[in-house]
Parts: structure tokens; sequence; C-alpha cells
């Protein structure tokens, strides 16, 4: 098995990579890459982020590691358009990239004759990305997925992987900060055991998750907002019909004082309304100024879309937590 180079690389993994004037190249993996959204773009070493000056380990076989400018810039070519009559130019836009390397059972899978590689070994990246935007959210999305093979070693084939039926974007407000630090990572590090397709969420944590992912690679705030809420819906609505309303306001305030968040009954109130009267089809966002003024949607927004990303978070990362939303019961012995 291939490990990152920060970390001890014996014998039997020295056929596996092959050494530059940088590090290892990451071959026979998948790939995503984190590209710069704008400016400011940090520069590595200058700037507190993760995997500036050595790859970190997430687990046994995922990483993330900054790569060799070339070899970068290889594999947003082979992920980019290629035009007609025009050069691609392109350059090293990369921050970091989160990778995998692939098994021996994988691989032994791919080479069976009449096989359809459907190149299943890059959706745990996926898994990482989502819980990684638990911890800090960021722009990384599917654009620039890439399979990287084991030859030519100094120049490997690169494959890049279209994912059919997703948005390849992400989006958040504030890009400032558009990274993981060197802080993060431990709390990434400590959300892996969620990667495995054998530790399942309890299923209101589980729609809350992919709500709050779900809500990331949305643009318009009409859309995610009713997507936040209905997230917040998941931790907290047991019973159907009357006062379910009332109900939604109370537990959600209970929830946002659990983690010390100034979000009041009367702002979850307006949020409820407005998500009613958008996922209704009855109005848009800028049509409920006379609910809230508009100036005040995002920052109301901002607040649910942090509890939410705190809750699930916690309720990972803390057994007893998460314990509350185990089922209808816990739901209602816990906020009722």
């Amino acid at each position: 098995m291939y490990n990152p180079p920060r970390f001890s690389v014996n014998a039997a993994n020295d056929a596996k990579v092959t050494k530059t004037a940088h590090h290892p190249l990451p071959l026979d993996t998948y790939t995503i890459l984190h590209i710069r959204p704008g400016p400011p773009w940090p520069e590595p070493g200058k700037t507190s982020q993760i995997a500036a000056d050595a790859p970190f380990e997430l687990s046994s076989d995922i990483w993330i590691e900054r790569f060799d400018k070339e070899f970068a810039a290889n594999i947003q070519r082979a992920c980019e358009p290629a035009n007609h009559n025009i050069d691609n130019h392109v350059w090293d836009r990369h921050l970091y990239a989160f990778v995998r390397h692939e098994t021996e059972a994988e691989r032994q899978q791919r080479q069976q004759p009449g096989t359809v590689v459907r190149d299943e070994g890059i959706i745990p990246l996926f898994t990482v990305m989502a819980l990684s935007r638990l911890v800090r959210p960021t722009t990384i999305g599917n654009r620039y997925c890439a399979k990287i093979y084991p030859t030519p070693a100094t120049d490997p084939v690169i494959q890049a992987l279209t994912i059919s039926g997703v948005n390849p974007d992400v989006t958040i407000a504030d890009v400032s900060k558009d990274w993981l630090t060197p802080d993060d990572g431990p709390e990434l590090r400590r959300l892996m055991p969620w990667v495995s397709p054998n530790k399942r969420m309890h299923p209101r944590v589980h729609r809350a998750f992919w709500s709050h992912e779900d809500a990331m690679r949305t643009y318009f705030l009409d859309f995610r907002l009713p997507i936040v809420v209905a997230g917040l819906e998941s931790l907290t609505t047991v019973e159907k019909g009357r006062g379910l309303t009332d109900r939604f306001v109370r537990r959600v305030a209970k929830l946002a004082a659990d983690f010390a968040i100034q979000l009041s009954e009367t702002e979850i109130r307006q949020a409820y309304q407005m998500r009613s009267e958008v996922t209704h089809g009855r109005s848009f966002l800028y049509d409920l100024s006379g609910l809230l003024p508009q100036s005040d949607h995002r920052p109301l927004y901002e607040k649910l879309e942090s509890l939410l990303r705190v809750a699930v978070r916690t309720c990972l990362l803390d057994e007893s937590f998460g314990l509350r939303f185990a089922n209808d019961q816990s739901v209602l012995k816990n906020y009722s």
C-alpha cells in the first residue's frame, strides 16, 4: 500500500512511487483537487493551510496533499475541456488535494476481463469532502476528479472522472478562508470512521448530514434556506398535523441553546414561514421583506446553517449526543 511521503515508505512501497524534486507522485490513486476560487489566494508555507508543507494523513489509505505544480496542472488539464482550435493554457490553481490509494482488491476487480470500470474507488473521497465541510465549509467540488495510474512512473496516465448527475461545484458565502487549516485536520481525522459503509448513522442524522451537503452545493438562497430547514426538521420533527410549526420552533430553539447559538424563537418562526412560502411556490424570498427585511435574510440563514453543521458534527463525534436523535422517543425526551 502506498503511504504519503510524510510517513514511512518501506521497500515494498517504493515501487509504487517515483521520487521527484519535491515529493513522490501519488501513483495508483484517486484524487480530487481543491481549486482556488479567486483572490486572495493563499501561499503554501505562508498561510495557515493544511498540507501546505507536508501531506496530512486521514486514514490508512486517504490523505490530503499539495502536489507538485506541474503534476497538479496535468490533472487540471485532464479534467478541463480540450476546446477546439485554441490552446488550453493551464496553470496550477490547486490549494491541495484529497487522495485515496486504490486497494489491491479494487485493482484486481478492475483488471478482470470484461469488467466495466466504474471507478467506485473515488466514492469514499466524496464522503470525506462532505465530512470536511462539517469542520469548515469550503468550495471543493467534483469538477477536478481523476484516477492516476501507476505507469508511466515519471509521467503517469491521468484519467478524468466525469461525475454525471451531480453538481460539480460548491458555493459558500465567504471564500476569504476557503481551505482547511492545520487545526482542522485532527477534527476531520476524528470523523473518518464515518467514511466506512459499515458504520451507519442514525437515519435522522444521516438525512440532516446530506441536507447540509446539499445546501453547500446550491447557489440560490431561495433553495438553500428550505434545505437547511429540512435538515433541522430531520433532527427534530416527530409528529404531524396541527401545531407542527410551534413544535419545530421550540425544539430548534432548544437545539440552538445547546450550542450557545443566538437564535430566537421569533427568528426560527420567521425562517420556517419563509421556507413554507418558498417551498410551496407562493413566493420568492425577495417578496417576503414584510415578514423579515431582505437585509436580514442572509444573516438568519447563516445562523441556521451553522446550527445544522455543529449539530450534525456533534452527533457524529459524541455518541451520547447522537443518541438524542436515535428515534422518535429520544427526540421527544430531549426536545419536548
